[in-house]
Order: C-alpha cells, then structure tokens, then sequence
C-alpha cells in the first residue's frame, strides 16, 4: 500500500457517521454552555512554542513543532487551557471578571507510534476565570455533569480529590525519592508506601498518611477519615475545601462522586480541587480538570482559575455504541 492511500500514525479519516457523532456533541455542548453564560473563544490552530511550555508541565514533551518561513518556532496548539490563558491575559485583561469562557476543536500532541495513540483528537470545554471560591468548583463540576445528562449519559463516576492533601507528604525529598513515591502512590501501593515511609525517615504522621492514602476513596464520610491524616495546614485546607464542595451538591449529583485522596494526576499543575469523569464502556476518563490558580500569572494576569475539558472522541464513541 502506498502513503497515498494512508494516513500517519495517530491522526485518521473521520467519515460521515463519525463526524455526525463528534458534531452532536459539540452542539449539545455549545447548547448548555450558552445557557450557562460561557461565550465561546477560537483560540489559534498554532501558537509560539512558548505558550505551552510556559507552565512546564509534561505537555512540552509532546508538542508538535515547527519552524515558520521567517525562523520562528511554533507548534500546534496541544490544549486549550494554555492557549485562553495566553488569550485572558492579553486580549480580554482588562474584562470584568469572572470570566466564563467555552471552546470546542482539535488539540495535537507528538505521542508514540502504535497502543492506539491519538496525536489529533476533539475536545470542548469551559474555563471559569476570576473566581476562587467552592461555589466556580461546583459550578464546573455541575456543568460536566449536566452534558453528561444532556447526551443521556446516566451511569458515571467523577473521581475528585484534591491535590494539596498529596504534596505535603513529597516535602523535602530529593527528585529521585518524590519520583519513587510518586510511583508508589499512583500504584497504591502500601507496601511500597510503607517502605518509602521509613527509608526517607518521614515523620509519623506523614508515614502514616502515606500508608493510609491507598483506602481513602469513597463517599462522603471518607473526608471524615482523611481530615485526621492531614499533613499540615494545606492538607486540612484541601479537606475543608472538599467539604464544602460536597455540602453544595445535590442528593443526586453526589451519588455520582467518588472523593479519591490519593489522585496525583496533574501534581505540578492543579493548585486544588482535581477530577476525572469515568463512564463504562469507555477505556479512559471522557473529561477531567480541576483548579489551576497559579497559571495565569505566568501569562501576566493573576488571577484565579478552574475549567475542565471533555474528550468529545471518546463520548461520541460512547452514542455510537449506545446507537
């Protein structure tokens, strides 16, 4: 077979079905969004290499790069979230704020060949800029839960924890030790918890943490446990936080919440409350985000933040097995 009758790794045709699925998520999406005071933005296809390295997260190892005719470095855009808070932070700084902000399109990312790696896929979200309280947290949670409804998606799991209850207890360690337990907890390990607990000579109440982290996820009543591990005045902050985002949400919308403690997606860039959306009969989460106070000031605009994207791939694959 020849190139011409191929397409590379990671990107694919989309034929009419497919694009049929992917444009009914976008229009459900822009539907609730609007109806929520979220005005969409069209960020650039492509952006100075900077604007998704700024933040220093992994996101720089996968971006797909280029050099324009006059020898500047660009690169595709490889999420959304950078690309508003370039554009919040220049176009609309001087907007009464808070800022609710909505997107849909194509982000692209450099990933390995083969084990079904997307390098250009379909995501749509909302970003909730100059707010900092529960209430932007729940507003956003609420708003995924509502598209999930709107696509008559009823069986799903939000996972939500958040981040500040997992950094105190990587405090003081060299890189290769935070990497080791970093490892150790995303595995939810004990054993090797424990291990790392006496050979880095934590303290008691950080060891015990560390042992305990594994089982603290579950409902409610599991921030009762957790606020009694708290490492310190961020960790008991975290707690409080989780606690009032829970006493705001419905009988209904908590039913669909799984409080995860020991969630270290996005450690070195969420500031706060984190979460993943999980529905069956797809192999990933559909949606995720969370609370990122200190991005925007790396673009000149200090302000606070939340938003959350969804993988429209993956729910548009969820109506066609539904169909």
């Amino acid at each position: 077979m020849t190139r011409m009758a191929q397409v590379p790794p990671g990107s694919q045709d989309l034929l009419a079905a497919d694009v049929q699925r992917r444009r009914h998520v976008q229009g459900a999406w822009f539907a609730l969004a609007e109806a929520r005071g979220y005005q969409e933005v069209i960020p650039p296809t492509f952006e100075y290499e900077e604007v998704f390295t700024r933040a220093g997260t992994k996101l720089a190892s996968e971006l797909i790069r280029f050099v324009d005719r006059d020898g500047r470095l660009v690169a595709l855009r490889a999420d959304f979230t950078s690309a508003i808070a370039r554009m919040a932070s220049t176009r609309l700084r001087d907007a009464e704020t808070p800022l609710r902000l909505s997107y849909a399109g194509k982000v692209y990312r450099q990933r390995p060949e083969g084990g079904g790696h997307a390098r250009e896929t379909f995501q749509a979200g909302a970003e909730l800029l100059g707010s900092a309280g529960p209430e932007a947290d729940v507003e956003v949670l609420r708003l995924a839960i509502e598209m999930l409804r709107a696509l008559r998606i009823r069986e799903f799991q939000i996972n939500l924890g958040d981040i500040r209850f997992v950094r105190p207890l990587l405090a003081g360690l060299e890189p290769e030790e935070a990497d080791g337990l970093r490892t150790a907890i995303d595995r939810r390990d004990r054993a090797a918890l424990a291990q790392a607990a006496r050979s880095y000579g934590a303290p008691a109440a950080v060891a015990r943490a560390l042992v305990e982290l594994p089982e603290l996820i579950g409902r409610g009543e599991v921030l009762i446990r957790a606020r009694s591990l708290a490492s310190g005045p961020d960790a008991e902050a975290a707690i409080e936080r989780l606690r009032a985002i829970d006493g705001m949400l419905t009988d209904d919308e908590r039913a669909h919440v799984v409080y995860d403690l020991g969630e270290i997606r996005g450690l070195g860039y969420y500031t706060g409350m984190q979460f993943e959306v999980f529905v069956a009969g797809a192999g990933r989460a559909v949606a995720y985000g969370g609370r990122y106070d200190d991005l925007l000031a790396l673009y000149g605009m200090d302000r606070p933040a939340v938003g959350f994207a969804l993988e429209t791939d993956a729910l548009a694959d969820l109506l066609e097995v539904e169909s």
